[in-house]
């Protein structure tokens, strides 16, 4: 992957099935905005959007799927120039207090790689394990358990698909792969922001982490009444630095994928949000649309 353009695209994360739509008429409309990329949460039981009851994102359940029904998405992805996959996280946890949690994790999340090295993913990312409301432990027992698990998966896996986790602090992503080999991170841009509250203090993650960056999950972050609301279109950002953090991204040569992970009322809504968010992107990668403010703002007209 080269062209900024090209190295661009959408995650199943944040896609609901609001009007009954399934992964494969999600396949079709993100080829059909084109999208040079592809990221598939595998599962049918993760969900965010919907009222007054969630609609359930598409994908895929691999418990439940057979092998007819894996050859058939990977059919449906071939259109696409590379794919990812990312781990379904919601009830899903390596650092439960629960160990027969843990194990079921564990199980699943080998079928994610598995599902990944089917695929020919340019990445595979999961989720920190994270404390159980309810159960107090010692911090360094949730680290142990999310090394445990980098070391199991590199243990089994072959080297062809970056591996890494996402959705922590610096310090806890750090702390793994300073101990794994070959295990990086994803730079999910607004989960940094959040954990770092600053702008230098996201920066570090490059500064620490960006030679292991396996993917880049990007969205908006709104920060208002003092919480703050992620995954949101580009236009609604008021947090994140993105003209700083594309060009410092180019300038430690990342070259590899970045997956809009946005809202949308629906999968039509979500790939406008995307296509909004990748002209962004492009303009400040290439140089030709320096933003003023941290929201993007729309291309002046010409009289």
């Amino acid at each position: 992957m080269t062209a900024i353009r090209d190295r661009i695209g959408i995650s199943t994360h944040f896609m609901p099935s609001t009007h009954g739509e399934s992964v494969d008429d999600a396949i079709r409309l993100v080829g059909e905005a084109g999208f040079a990329g592809f990221e598939i949460v595998p599962t049918l039981d993760q969900a965010q959007i919907g009222y007054p009851t969630n609609y359930a994102n598409v994908g895929i359940d691999l418990f439940e799927a057979s092998r007819d029904d894996i050859r058939a998405l990977k059919r449906a992805l071939s259109g696409f120039a590379w794919v990812t996959v990312h781990s379904p996280h919601l009830d899903w946890n390596l650092a439960s207090a629960n160990r027969h949690l843990r194990r079921l994790t564990w199980d699943y999340y080998d079928r994610c790689y598995d599902l990944a090295a089917e695929l020919g993913a340019v990445a595979m990312t999961y989720h920190l394990g994270v404390p159980t409301w309810g159960f107090v432990r010692e911090h360094d027992a949730i680290r142990e358990h999310n090394l445990a698990y980098a070391q199991h998966l590199v243990g089994r896996a072959d080297s062809s698909v970056p591996l890494g986790y996402e959705a922590g602090g610096l310090d806890d992503l750090a702390y793994v792969c300073d101990r794994v080999d070959d295990w990086g991170i994803n730079l999910d841009i607004g989960h940094a922001y959040m954990a770092g509250h600053t702008d230098a203090r996201f920066l570090e993650y490059m500064d620490r982490l960006g030679h292991v960056i396996a993917e880049v999950h990007m969205n908006g972050v709104n920060h208002y009444w003092g919480r703050y609301m992620e995954h949101q279109p580009v236009h609604l950002n008021n947090t994140i630095d993105y003209q700083t953090t594309f060009t410092r991204l180019r300038g430690i040569a990342y070259t590899g994928p970045i997956v809009c992970e946005i809202q949308g009322h629906d999968i039509a809504q979500v790939i406008r949000h995307c296509e909004e968010a990748r002209d962004m992107i492009v303009g400040i990668w290439e140089g030709t649309r320096p933003l003023e403010e941290r929201w993007n703002l729309p291309t002046k007209e010409t009289p």
